[in-house]
């Protein structure tokens, strides 16, 4: 699992797309079996427990009864495209798809940059809802307020997971291990909860909502507006969290990625030269098929990682519905993964309540390390496409830097504001970079990489379904801007 990488080919012919360093001709690895890619697919399965699946769909089901629920089935499917096309690009290249956005435009790419720096200026609020769980569980330091036990907390879950990241040898092995742990004790959990008579009653009543068409409700609050829309964009991945999927494929060596040399730690491995530019398949059958393969792999992989996503999230509202909607209780400021925690305590009492505050601070906490691992790979692919001064930093320098500066930054945001309305910040502004993101691929996909690879277009019958859900999202986003500024 993981083992991919190999020698980059001698350069030989190239094709250039773009105005950045052409892509070099190479044949494509063989197929690898599907617990080569198991890392991703936790990933994607995992990484939706830090906020979609724990925390906003259990407080507005909790909140509103099953009038939204109807919603979680098509937003978590919908999000199956744009993994598989990000995916595409990753197995034909070995790039991340911000190479895809420079090799575009310059200008789009910087500008993009520019509006994914806003939007992920906030994501220490993982750090500080699993700190929630976490200071509600032990009750330390004695004597402090709920708050200043939340934030005592964040900072030491911020400095082990910097830590885990610096002294792990293979960087993503790491954190592929420990989200492989968290769901598979807190989905587990959940679903042998959601199914133990003592609150199984309630799902008859539930699955009819999941198919029910609903309008807001007549009590709806519009300060929610953005949990709904953070709701959405958060079953699954969400905006350009969406990249931290194909930047996974890239690091167990998907496709042309096995060319690319694995991260690894300055301290307890031998890091090699990373370039931030790929390759691309000959043109020959033998390559097409290998391809198809590949793409055979991602779409198996990319299944499962949505559907356990899309189950869990839907035993999590479950869960919501039977045991909090009934108490009135919904998660929310310093208590935003503790309410939960009654999902356990209703069937297994005090232990049970306890125990699942442990697991809740280590799912949320596992959204922080991805991200922490993420960011900094994001921001260096970007730095070095665009810039020739930056390429001549090694790769994992700008990788450990951006990590250090990225954790003291997120200590900071901490202070600023509760955890819910950190996260809520980073969802709305990543579904608003969603539709971008989806018109690009399409681009990418019809235009761009047939230039180099002249079957590797999808059918007519898949841009139909990337334009409507392009059109999904564009419209919620306009709903969303319509609504919060009164224009309609």
């Amino acid at each position: 699992m993981g083992q991919m990488s190999r020698s980059a080919p001698p350069q030989e012919d190239t094709v250039r797309l773009g105005t950045i360093e052409p892509l070099r001709r190479a044949d494509l690895p063989r197929v690898v079996g599907p617990l080569a890619l198991l890392g991703p697919g936790v990933v994607l399965a995992s990484f939706g427990f830090g906020s979609g699946e724990l925390i906003w769909w259990p407080y507005l089901t909790a909140k509103y009864g099953l009038a939204l629920v109807w919603l979680m089935i098509p937003a978590g499917l919908m999000q199956w495209w744009i993994n598989y096309e990000l995916a595409r690009y990753v197995v034909l290249t070995g790039e991340s798809p911000w190479a895809a956005y420079t090799r575009i435009s310059r200008v789009f790419s910087l500008l993009y940059w520019a509006f994914a720096i806003v939007t992920l200026a906030w994501w220490g609020g993982y750090a500080s809802a699993g700190a929630t769980a976490i200071a509600a569980l032990t009750g330390l330091p004695p004597g402090w307020s709920a708050r200043d036990q939340t934030i005592f907390w964040t900072l030491i879950s911020i400095v082990l997971s910097y830590a885990a990241l610096l002294l792990s040898r293979t960087v993503h092995r790491i954190v592929e291990l420990f989200m492989s742990a968290c769901i598979v004790i807190g989905a587990g959990g959940v679903i042998v909860v959601a199914f133990h008579p003592a609150v199984s009653g309630h799902w008859p009543e539930f699955v009819r909502g999941l198919f029910t068409y609903n309008p807001l409700p007549p009590n709806w609050d519009p300060a929610d507006n953005s949990i709904l829309i953070t709701s959405i964009a958060f079953l699954g991945l969400g905006g350009f969290f969406q990249l931290t999927y194909p930047m996974w494929l890239r690091a167990v060596g998907a496709g042309m990625a096995a060319y690319v040399p694995k991260l690894k730690s300055p301290i307890t491995g031998k890091p090699e030269p990373i370039p931030a530019t790929g390759y691309v398949p000959r043109e020959d059958e033998e390559n097409r098929l290998r391809y198809r393969g590949w793409m055979r792999a991602i779409a198996i992989n990319n299944t499962w990682g949505v559907l356990v996503n899309l189950f869990t999230t839907i035993l999590m509202a479950y869960l919501a519905f039977a045991i909090l909607h009934p108490k009135g209780l919904f998660p929310a400021g310093y208590r935003i993964v503790v309410e939960q925690a009654n999902f356990w305590g209703e069937v297994w009492g005090e232990v049970g309540f306890r125990l699942f505050l442990l697991v809740g601070a280590a799912l949320i906490v596992d959204t922080y390390i991805v991200i922490l691992d993420w960011v900094p790979r994001l921001y260096a692919d970007v730095l070095q496409t665009n810039f020739a001064w930056a390429r001549r930093v090694p790769y994992t320098r700008w990788y450990y830097g951006l990590a250090t500066f990225f954790a003291i930054w997120t200590a900071v945001t901490v202070f600023l504001a509760q955890p819910g309305e950190l996260i809520v910040w980073g969802g709305v502004l990543n579904f608003l970079a969603w539709p971008i993101m989806h018109v690009v691929a399409i681009y990418v996909s019809y235009r761009m990489l047939p230039r180099a690879v002249r079957w590797a277009r999808p059918s007519l019958i898949w841009l139909a379904v990337g334009l409507t859900i392009t059109a999904v999202y564009t419209y919620l986003a306009i709903w969303y801007i319509g609504v919060t500024f009164k224009l309609f």
